[in-house]
């Protein structure tokens, strides 16, 4: 039992971390000290340490030799390769996709592309979320699972990068349409013009990511309060 509960506390403080990493809670570059997160979460140590390491494993926190952990920073040579590697990804499962999935298995992603949300941040945090599940259920669907994985793990890192870049400035509206027209022509198998909906979706928020990096609006630097609370000296 005393195995279980320490298991059951190191995966939920991996997911309490990694959340509010997702959600810029701990924004790029903070500092990340393992008591100052246990104080802050409410897990011991132990789960804390536990999860940073898996945090690392996945890209998401950095450890800096004898300073402890770090929320990873974002780059625009990052940002690139990430698109980049959405442009080869995504377009292949959307194929796969309209190749293999039966009727049924499409229709399961009807909730997801017909979802509304309101203006507040609540409902921008669920719209991410969505956001990735769709493409990741549309990899599912497929039938390739290490695809499935590959999408899931890159777009969790791209859900960070939206709220780092864009907050809650970015088209969901804009987004939400594509969602549509992306449902509708899978429904149809029409392959071509989903492969090209979803490129293009990929180079507008490319667009608008990289004029945010670039514009300085990205808010690279770890406010005040999260240095205090997270990266304080022991």
């Amino acid at each position: 039992m005393a195995h279980l509960s320490a298991t059951s506390a190191t995966v939920e403080a991996y997911a309490r971390l990694k959340n509010m990493i997702l959600t810029n809670e701990l924004s790029p570059g903070v500092e990340l000290r393992e008591g100052g997160l246990a104080d802050a979460t409410g897990y011991g140590r132990t789960p804390v340490r536990e999860a940073l390491q898996r945090l690392v494993h996945e890209g998401f926190v950095e450890v800096r030799p004898r300073q402890g952990y770090r929320v990873r920073q974002l780059s625009v040579a990052g940002v690139r390769d990430l698109f980049e590697m959405r442009l080869i990804l995504e377009p292949a499962a959307v194929q796969l996709a309209i190749e293999r999935a039966t009727d049924a298995e499409l229709a399961t992603l009807s909730a997801l592309a017909h979802a509304t949300y309101g203006v507040d941040r609540p409902s921008y945090e669920q719209f991410l979320i969505d956001n990735r599940e769709i493409h990741v259920r549309i990899a599912e669907v497929s039938g390739n699972a290490r695809l499935a994985d590959s999408l899931r793990i890159l777009l969790e890192e791209m859900q960070r990068l939206y709220f780092v870049t864009l907050g809650s400035r970015a088209a969901v509206g804009e987004q939400l349409h594509e969602h549509h027209d992306l449902f509708d022509a899978m429904v149809e198998r029409a392959a071509a013009t989903a492969r090209g909906l979803v490129v293009d979706q990929i180079e507008s928020s490319r667009r608008q990511v990289i004029d945010a990096l670039l514009g300085g609006a990205a808010g690279l630097s770890p406010g005040v309060d999260q240095l205090i609370l997270f990266g304080s000296s022991r």
